[in-house]
C-alpha cells in the first residue's frame, strides 16, 4: 500500500526548518553567556563575547517574528491541527510513557499530534519556556529599567530555562531521529510533507479516521 497522507504543508515545513536553525543558534551562542568559565574557549579572536551576545539577540528577534507568523498562520489556516490542550492529552501521555517504559503494552488512540510532544515540545518549550526566556532576556538587555533584584531573578530564570530547553530539545531529537519507529515522520518533514497512510493508521488512528471521513 503506497498511499500517503499530507501531514505538513510547505509553510509548516519551512517554519520547522527555521526553528531547527534558531534553537541550536540560541543554545550555542548562549553557552559563553551562560558560563564563561566553562565555555570561554569558544571565544577565539577575532570572535568576541559581544559577537555571541549579538547573535543571541538577533536569533531572539527572528524567533519573535516566527512566533507571530505561527500564530497568524495557524489561526487563519483552513487546516487546523488542534493544538489546544485537553484532558485526553494528559491521559494519553501517561499511557505513552507506560508503553515506552514497558509498564504497559496498551497503545492509546491518538489524533494528529503525539500528545507527549504537544505538551512538552510545543506548549512547555516553544510557548511557555520561550516566553519566559523572552521576558527575562528583555530584562537582562535593559538592566537600568528594572530593580537589581528583578535583574538577578531574570538571570537565574534565563539560565535555568536555558538548561531545561536544551534537555527537551535533546529528548525531541532522540524521539524524532534516533527512535526508528518515527522515521516516516522525519522523512515527511524533510521531503514533501507526506507520510505513509499505513503509518498514520497505526500510530495516529483518530487522525486517520478523520482523513478518511473527508475523502
Amino acid at each position: 500500500m503506497n498511499e500517503k497522507i499530507l501531514r505538513w504543508a510547505l509553510a509548516e515545513r519551512v517554519e520547522h526548518l527555521f526553528i531547527m536553525i534558531l534553537i541550536p543558534t540560541f543554545i550555542i551562542s548562549g553557552l559563553p553567556l551562560f558560563k564563561i568559565e566553562l565555555f570561554g574557549w569558544m571565544i577565539i579572536p577575532p570572535i568576541t563575547i559581544d559577537l555571541f551576545r549579538d547573535i543571541h539577540k538577533f536569533a531572539a528577534g527572528l524567533y519573535a517574528g516566527l512566533a507571530i507568523f505561527h500564530v497568524l498562520y495557524h489561526t487563519l489556516a483552513l487546516r487546523q491541527t488542534r493544538m489546544g490542550i485537553s484532558g485526553k492529552d494528559f491521559s494519553d501521555s501517561i499511557a505513552i510513557m507506560k508503553l515506552y517504559t514497558g509498564l504497559s503494552n496498551k497503545k492509546p488512540k491518538i489524533g494528529f499530534h503525539n500528545p507527549t510532544e504537544k505538551l512538552l515540545v510545543y506548549w512547555l518549550v516553544a510557548v511557555l519556556f520561550m516566553l519566559i526566556m523572552g521576558v527575562s532576556g528583555i530584562m537582562l538587555m535593559f538592566p537600568s529599567y528594572f530593580p537589581a533584584w528583578i535583574h538577578e531573578w531574570a538571570l537565574v530564570a534565563h539560565d535555568v530555562f536555558f538548561l531545561l530547553i536544551t534537555f527537551v530539545v535533546i529528548f525531541h531529537f532522540y524521539m524524532s531521529v534516533v527512535y526508528k519507529e518515527h522515521r516516516p515522520l522525519l522523512d515527511g518533514m524533510f521531503t514533501d510533507g507526506m507520510v505513509p497512510a499505513e503509518y498514520v493508521k497505526e500510530h495516529h488512528p483518530l487522525w486517520y479516521e478523520e482523513v478518511k471521513k473527508k475523502e
